[in-house]
């Protein structure tokens, strides 16, 4: 068994809409002029005079922008030679030239950017979504628009629509692909201020919803990719707050209601949703500011205390620009005194701007070192897993999360000397440079306390292969209590990688009684997470612990790394798979905390 896979992974992700886009193949663009930043003067009928032309409708603070930019740069500088003319548009209320300039010279832009304060450009090609597309031929005629392509995340989509239908046009044949779905953010032109009398209001009812569920992180300084402070800024991501809100994709909360009750629970209710849906569909109205919440402080203060013992990474970590987000493991030599109960622990990011999250592993046989001493950069670099088996793992941070705390009388008895292994995921998603210096802070129990110690079960399958096109193939691992006792249950995570698309956990006793663990119907390798039971889950004797994961290696699957998909098979790559689960128990006979594999 090689490796194993992120405890906790939240931020933001990409937006994905449908769009409602607009193509007229018989439309004229005469007479449409614009000048660049840099003060040159453009006809739209004349960019694509040389063979074509993609229109990118670009944005300062959307978060999709710098996943893109590095896609875009290539694409622009691939083209160019071959007759294509890239230009940035940039529409939404509030850019300014300097904005523009700035903005475009961190994302490596070569190719000419242009404000389109009077909606120009915006209102010919119906521009609903940033980054979206527009590919001209040489009449002037749109032949595409949509996505630069189906990835998300992933440095290889599946299906490169910009690409393909600039060479299509190129060549003068038909684009296969004229309309896709848009990946980004809403477009947001000025508009009025709206009414303050209504009866959902911005002061009285949004603003508390969002004080409390979002703005821990959605604000300056952590890894929000955009704050939630002001009035302002919820009107200007409205439609976001509400089309995600309305998914429940976020506050981010992947298990689903009845397997399982779990603490830290972030999910809004069913009447905070339909709030927030009619506040944004009444125009956004402020209400009375001076009924407004106080807006929170927030401290980077150790949440549980002084720790009684802090360990760092042993030397800053950069983390420059666009493009894909980084996964990097730190190596941290600890020792402990003997029988030392680890009962909780807190990590505090260097840059709250590019930490995602982190993940704490123990080993014990050097293989960390080992991948570290062969990285010339500081940590080393792994996708989805440490690369070696963790004795233990500690727990873990995502933005807003309160320091992880074991039900009490539980803990996990740490080895005398060890190698703290911290993974870390590096954001890219606002394209800055930032240096991390991120530190772990263990708390442990008091002399006079009895602990229990945590044992981790490992319920994983390596045995699997998933033929391409299989839209859900299932791969299976289960595990059974001991015969002659019970075991109590106090966390669990599960962990898979792209193709992935559901799994399920559940007890089954001996007297074939169903006890749900955890369910996870709309799998996302970027949201993962350990789950705290609110109170410890009694396993008897002789249960069986099913797990289950499903695997859509279709082409329907935007997430599916290979194209055309492929058989897919287990190992540490982007292009392979994993399942794993791990189940955190509590066993009365045992006097040490350990791994208990349960592999196929």
């Amino acid at each position: 068994m090689r490796g194993l896979g992120a405890i906790t992974l939240i931020a933001t992700g990409l937006f994905v809409w449908n769009s409602t886009t607009y193509i007229d193949t018989g439309k004229t663009n005469r007479g449409i002029r614009f000048q660049d930043v840099q003060g040159r003067s453009y006809q739209l009928e004349d960019l694509s005079q040389k063979g074509a032309a993609v229109v990118v409708f670009l944005s300062t603070d959307c978060p999709a922008v710098p996943r893109y930019a590095p896609r875009l740069n290539q694409m622009s500088k691939q083209f160019k030679a071959q007759g294509a003319q890239f230009v940035g548009v940039y529409p939404n209320e509030g850019e300014t030239a300097a904005k523009v300039k700035d903005h475009a010279k961190r994302m490596g832009f070569q190719f000419p950017v242009a404000l389109d304060s009077k909606g120009d450009l915006t209102n010919y090609f119906h521009a609903t979504h940033t980054p979206q597309v527009f590919v001209l031929d040489a009449r002037g005629q749109t032949r595409y628009n949509g996505a630069i392509d189906s990835a998300t995340k992933q440095a290889n989509p599946q299906h490169a629509y910009l690409k393909d239908a600039v060479q299509a046009v190129l060549a003068k044949k038909t684009v296969k692909t004229a309309k896709t779905e848009v990946i980004g953010c809403f477009l947001k032109p000025a508009s009025a201020e709206s009414a303050g009398s209504a009866k959902i209001t911005y002061a009285e009812h949004i603003a508390p919803i969002l004080f409390k569920n979002c703005t821990n992180c959605h604000h300056p300084g952590n890894i929000g990719p955009f704050p939630l402070q002001t009035y302002d800024d919820a009107k200007r991501w409205a439609k976001e707050i509400k089309f995600y809100t309305q998914r429940r994709a976020m506050p981010p909360w992947k298990p689903e209601a009845g397997w399982g009750e779990f603490a830290g629970n972030r999910q809004l209710s069913d009447e905070q949703i339909q709030m927030i849906a009619d506040w944004v569909d009444a125009g956004a109205p402020a209400g009375d500011m001076k009924r407004a919440p106080k807006l929170p402080k927030f401290s980077n203060e150790w949440g549980l205390g002084q720790p009684d013992l802090i360990v760092g990474m042993p030397e800053p970590y950069k983390v420059e620009g666009a493009g894909e987000d980084e996964y990097r493991y730190f190596v941290i030599p600890v020792e402990v005194p003997a029988n030392t109960f680890m009962v909780g622990i807190d990590i505090q990011p260097g840059s709250r701007d590019v930490v995602h999250h982190a993940n704490v592993f123990v080993d014990t046989s050097g293989s960390a070192r080992r991948l570290d001493e062969a990285d010339p950069k500081p940590g080393y670099s792994n996708f989805g897993s440490p690369g070696f088996v963790p004795s233990m793992m500690l727990g873990g941070w995502v933005p807003g999360m309160r320091p992880m705390k074991l039900q009490t009388g539980y803990g996990v008895l740490l080895p005398q000397k060890f190698d703290i292994v911290m993974q870390v995921h590096y954001f890219k998603g606002k394209g800055i440079t930032a240096n991390d210096l991120s530190k772990v802070g263990l708390y442990f129990s008091k002399k006079e306390e009895t602990i229990q110690p945590v044992q981790l079960v490992v319920i994983s399958n390596s045995r699997f292969r998933i033929p391409p096109g299989d839209s859900r193939h299932e791969v299976a691992g289960r595990w059974k209590t001991p015969a002659d006792r019970s075991v109590k249950a106090v966390a669990i995570m599960a962990h898979m990688h792209l193709v992935a698309r559901e799994t399920q956990v559940e007890a089954i006793t001996a007297d074939k009684q169903v006890i749900p663990l955890l369910k996870i119907g709309d799998w996302d390798f970027n949201w993962q997470e350990t789950y705290f039971y609110k109170e410890p889950i009694e396993l008897p004797p002789n249960t069986e612990i099913k797990a289950v994961g499903f695997y859509d290696n279709s082409e329907g699957n935007p997430r599916n790394p290979n194209s055309p998909p492929k058989e897919v098979r287990y190992g540490d790559k982007t292009t392979d798979e994993m399942f794993f689960i791990f189940l955190a128990i509590a066993d009365e006979k045992m006097k040490s905390s350990f791994l208990i594999p349960a592999s196929f």
